[in-house]
Order: C-alpha cells, then sequence, then structure tokens
C-alpha cells in the first residue's frame, strides 16, 4: 500500500503538468479554426491562425482519426466547434472536420486529421514534431496541397519512441 503523502504528491503533479500543457496547448476558443501556409527550411506547411504548426498521422486513414488517449495527449487534435476557414495559399474546399471518439469535431485537409505536438504548443513556428515516429506512425507536416512533408531519402528520421514504419506519408 502506498504511503497517503504519495497518492497526494502524484495527484498535485498531475494537476499540475494537466495545467501547465493545457495551457500551452492551442485552442480554437470556441470560434473557428483558420488554417494558413507558413514556411522554413523543411518548406511551406499548414499551420493555425497563431501560427502553431499542423502534422498529420500517418496511421489514419479515411477521414478517421487513431489518435486517442495517450497520443492524444502528445499530439492534440486541432478541434472547432464551427466549420474551419483558410487563410491565403490554404484550399478552403479542401477543409472539413470529423466526429472523434470523444464527440469533439477534429479539423481536416484532403480528408486527413490534423493534429498540433505538444512540444510545439507554447511557441509558434516550432516544428519539433516533424518526422517523427510514435505510435504505432510516422507524423509530419503537411503542406498546402493536403500532402505530408517527408525527409529526403537517405536522411535520419528522429526515433522519438521506438516505433518504425515503413511507409510514407500521404504522398
Amino acid at each position: 500500500m502506498r504511503p497517503p503523502y504519495a497518492v497526494v504528491v502524484g495527484a498535485v503533479i498531475v494537476a499540475f503538468a494537466a495545467a501547465g500543457c493545457g495551457g500551452a496547448i492551442p485552442s480554437s476558443n470556441g470560434g473557428p479554426a483558420t488554417l494558413n501556409v507558413a514556411g522554413s527550411t523543411q518548406g511551406r506547411f499548414l499551420v493555425d491562425a497563431k501560427g502553431h504548426s499542423l502534422y498529420v498521422f500517418d496511421k489514419d486513414e479515411s477521414g478517421e482519426s487513431y489518435c486517442n488517449g495517450a497520443c492524444a495527449a502528445v499530439w492534440p487534435p486541432l478541434e472547432t466547434p464551427t466549420p474551419p476557414h483558410g487563410g491565403p495559399g490554404v484550399d478552403g474546399a479542401a477543409l472539413g472536420t470529423i466526429m472523434r471518439d470523444d464527440g469533439d469535431m477534429q479539423v481536416t485537409y484532403h480528408g486527413h486529421p490534423l493534429y498540433y505536438y505538444a512540444a510545439d504548443a507554447s511557441s509558434p513556428g516550432k516544428t519539433r514534431g516533424e518526422d517523427i515516429h510514435q505510435f504505432g506512425a510516422g507524423w509530419y507536416l503537411v503542406d498546402s496541397a493536403g500532402k505530408s512533408i517527408e525527409p529526403e531519402s537517405g536522411s535520419k528520421s528522429k526515433p522519438d519512441s521506438g516505433w518504425k514504419n515503413g511507409g510514407g506519408g500521404y504522398r
């Protein structure tokens, strides 16, 4: 049996961690999600209205998200209560939503569910989630045509969790 103080300390640590991450994860604040295009050394890719990078998950298919629970804590879905909008360079007709297992609406682009990466959340413009393999598949930035931005063949990926997938993105 655990000492009572261990349970209380553990609960407090979890509460602080959740509060800290929850404040850092971007949200639409009840309004529509707006997507824009930004550029960096990785190329031109989708971001939210505040410049936070958006990613696709290789494991998702047919407009369905396979990232829930612990996965969604690391890779929070881009959610919106109203139809999303596209800024310059974003194909507004390619924007849509799907209903997640928890009942929330997740933004899709060309049918692919979109996500943030928690390690990027506190700073717009970060792309730390590019080419990471976690939760059974790869994660990639997504370009304005709806394709994953993958590293050139021969470059090394960042094995973050030990999961590997030989498949590519949505190309």
